[in-house]
Formats: C-alpha cells, sequence, structure tokens
C-alpha cells in the first residue's frame, strides 16, 4: 500500500498542528453551515451553542 494521507501531505505531519487543525476546521465549517458549536473541554466532543440549539433526546 502507498503513504496515507497524513504521511504525503507536510500540513498533517505533526500530530498536535493536526489536531489544532482539525477542531479548527470542524468549527469554521459549521459556522459557514450556520451551526454553531463549542468543544466540550472533558470529552474533546462538539456540542450545540446554547440551549436553543441543542436537539431534543428521544425516548
Amino acid at each position: 500500500m502507498g503513504k496515507t494521507l497524513a504521511e504525503k501531505n507536510i500540513h498533517l505531519q505533526n500530530p498536535d498542528q493536526r489536531k489544532r487543525d482539525m477542531i479548527r476546521n470542524v468549527e469554521t465549517s459549521s459556522a459557514v453551515e450556520g451551526i454553531r458549536l463549542i468543544r466540550d473541554s472533558k470529552t474533546g466532543l462538539f456540542i450545540p451553542k446554547g440551549e436553543k440549539d441543542r436537539l431534543p433526546v428521544s425516548q
């Protein structure tokens, strides 16, 4: 097999920089679509910003 994308792309080779860039990419791409997200510091998950944007929990 050939190299992975992370091995080929110089911008993805540094793991710390790759993680920061991926987080920024999710935030900015979501904002372009009109979805405002914040990142939970405990879990690292992205959640909708503000209670009005949260999806109801299915029963």
